[in-house]
C-alpha cells in the first residue's frame, strides 16, 4: 500500500530542501482582530464560499485574509484535509483542547465559514489527512489510512456528502509517495493525484489512472475548469506552473523571488483565475492578482504581515 502520512515532507526531504521538519447555524462566522499573530502547522487554504477572502486552516483554527487578516474566535479546531467549496468547506481533523467534540472529527462540513459544522461521517473514528472535493460538485475523495469496519484502507469517494462510499481501484497508479488529491471543480469523476513520480489523472472516479504531464516531483496540484496549477522541485529549484487538460500548454508562473521555499498549497480564485495564492512548507504565503507579474507577501514564516 502506498505511503501517505507526512508525504509532502517526505517528498521535500528527498530533495535536501527541508530542514526538519453540530448542526449548521444561520449566522456567518465571526472573524475578529488577530490575537495570535503567528500560525504554525498549516493544513490548507482556499476561497471559501467563492471568496473574495482567502481562508487558511491551521493547527489552531481558521484565519481569513481580505484587505487584512482576521482570526477565528470559536471552533478553533485542528482542521486537517481542508477543502474549500462554493458552499463552504469540507474538512477532518481534531477538536480544539477542551472541546466537547469526539476525537477525531471524521468528515465535517461548514456552510458558514466555520461558525458551526455538520458531522457527515466517521465521527470519532477517522482523521482524513488526504481529502479532495469538487468546488462546485461537492464530490468528495479521501485516502483512508485508518481502516475500520465501514471503510477499508485506500482511495474512496462519495457523491452524496458522505452518506454512501465507493472504493476506487486505482489501477495504473504507480507511485509510493503522494502529495494531495485534486478534484475537478465540476466533473465529479475527474481527479489528479500529485506524487514524487509526477501527476496521475483519472477520469473514472479513480478506478484507472494514467501519468499526466512531466515525470517530476509534484508537492501540490490544484485543478480549475480547464486545467490547473502545480508546484515542482527540479534540481533543488522550486517551480510553479499552470497547465491545460489538453496537455499542450504548460506555462511557468513567475515566482516572487529565486529563494522561494517548496510550495505545498496552491489555490486559485474560482471566479478569477488570474488570482492565485500559495503557501510554502515554511509557512510563507504569497498572493498575486495577475498570474505572477506582481506578488504580495501575506505571511513570513507564519508571521502575519497584513
Amino acid at each position: 500500500m502506498m505511503k501517505k502520512r507526512g508525504l509532502v515532507f517526505a517528498l521535500l526531504a528527498a530533495t535536501g530542501m527541508i530542514a526538519g521538519c453540530g448542526n449548521q447555524e444561520e449566522e456567518e462566522y465571526s472573524f475578529q482582530e488577530v490575537k495570535n499573530q503567528k500560525f504554525e502547522h498549516m493544513h490548507g487554504l482556499g476561497y471559501v464560499s467563492g471568496g473574495p477572502g482567502i481562508v487558511i486552516a491551521t493547527h489552531d483554527g481558521l484565519y481569513s485574509y481580505e484587505e487584512g487578516w482576521k482570526e477565528a474566535v470559536s471552533e478553533k479546531h485542528d482542521y486537517m484535509g481542508f477543502q474549500a467549496t462554493r458552499e463552504g468547506f469540507f474538512s477532518s481533523g481534531h477538536p480544539a483542547p477542551g472541546s466537547d467534540y469526539k476525537n477525531p472529527l471524521g468528515l465535517v462540513k461548514s456552510n458558514n465559514k466555520g461558525a458551526s459544522f455538520d458531522q457527515l461521517a466517521f465521527y470519532g473514528e477517522i482523521d482524513f489527512h488526504y481529502l479532495g472535493a469538487g468546488y462546485e460538485s461537492n464530490a468528495i475523495y479521501v485516502l483512508n489510512e485508518m481502516p475500520i469496519n465501514e471503510m477499508s484502507a485506500g482511495l474512496h469517494y462519495s457523491l452524496d456528502e458522505g452518506e454512501a462510499w465507493e472504493k476506487s481501484a486505482m489501477s495504473g497508479f504507480d507511485s509510493e509517495f503522494i502529495s494531495n488529491i485534486a478534484v475537478h471543480p465540476k466533473q465529479e469523476e475527474m481527479l489528479v493525484i500529485g506524487s514524487e513520480q509526477g501527476m496521475f489523472l483519472s477520469k473514472d472516479y479513480g478506478n484507472t489512472f494514467e501519468p499526466f504531464g512531466e515525470e517530476i516531483m509534484v508537492p501540490y496540484v490544484t485543478l480549475t475548469n480547464d486545467g490547473g496549477y502545480y508546484s515542482s522541485v527540479v534540481d533543488e529549484k522550486v517551480q510553479l506552473k499552470s497547465f491545460s487538460f489538453t496537455g499542450d500548454q504548460v506555462i511557468d508562473i513567475p515566482l516572487p523571488n529565486e529563494n522561494v521555499d517548496p510550495i505545498v498549497y496552491i489555490a486559485s480564485n474560482p471566479d478569477d483565475e488570474k488570482e492565485l495564492v500559495f503557501a510554502t512548507h515554511t509557512n510563507d504565503l504569497y498572493l498575486t492578482s495577475d498570474k505572477g507579474s506582481e506578488w504580495i507577501k501575506l505571511a513570513d514564516k507564519g508571521e502575519l504581515l497584513k
